[in-house]
C-alpha cells in the first residue's frame, strides 16, 4: 500500500542528497526503497555506472526511511540516524549499472533505545548486495551534535 509521504520528507537529508527513490513497501520491523540507475545518479560515471560501494549509503537511507515512517505514524519529527559501520559489505557487482532498478529491503534485527542493527539487502533480478549495518539513533540530538 503507497505511503501518505514522499521519500523525502521522511529522511533527515535534502536535495540531491537523497539517493533512494520512493518507497515500495513497509511493515513491521522492515522497510523497502527503490532506485532507479541513471545518467543523472549522483555518483553517477559514464560507461560504468554507480559505483557498488554506494550502495551502503542506499542501505542507510533505507533505514532512514525505516525510521521516519515510525516517526510520522507516532506524530514525531524526522531525527538524524548515524551509521556507526558493517559488520560486513558483501557486493557482486563492482558497479550497479545504467537501467537498473535496484529494491533496497531493510530489516531490524536488534534495537535498544538509541542503538540498532538492520539486515539490508539490494536487488535486481538477483542479490546484488548485503550488508548488516549498525546504526545511531541519539535521544537528544542537538544536545549529541554539540558536545
Amino acid at each position: 500500500m503507497p505511503l501518505p509521504w514522499p521519500v523525502d520528507s521522511l529522511l533527515p537529508h535534502s536535495g540531491a542528497m537523497v539517493l533512494i527513490g520512493e518507497p515500495a513497501a513497509s511493515g513491521e520491523g522492515w522497510s523497502e526503497a527503490t532506485v532507479r540507475v541513471a545518467e543523472d545518479s549522483l555518483f553517477y560515471r559514464p560507461g560504468k555506472g554507480v559505483p557498488s560501494w554506494v550502495g551502503a549509503e542506499y542501505m542507510a537511507q533505507t533505514i532512514a526511511l525505516y525510521a521516519g515512517i515510525g516517526a510520522r505514524q507516532a506524530g514525531r519529527d524526522i531525527q538524524i540516524g548515524l551509521l556507526l559501520g558493517s559488520r560486513r559489505y558483501n557486493v557482486r557487482t563492482e558497479y550497479f549499472q545504467l537501467g537498473s532498478h535496484l529494491r533496497i529491503h531493510v530489516s531490524e534485527v536488534w534495537q535498544d533505545s538509541q542503538m540498532a542493527v538492520f539486515d539490508c539487502t539490494i536487488e535486481d533480478r538477483e542479490r546484488l548486495a548485503e550488508a548488516q549495518l549498525n546504526v545511531f539513533r541519539p535521544a537528544d540530538t542537538a544536545t549529541f551534535l554539540e558536545s
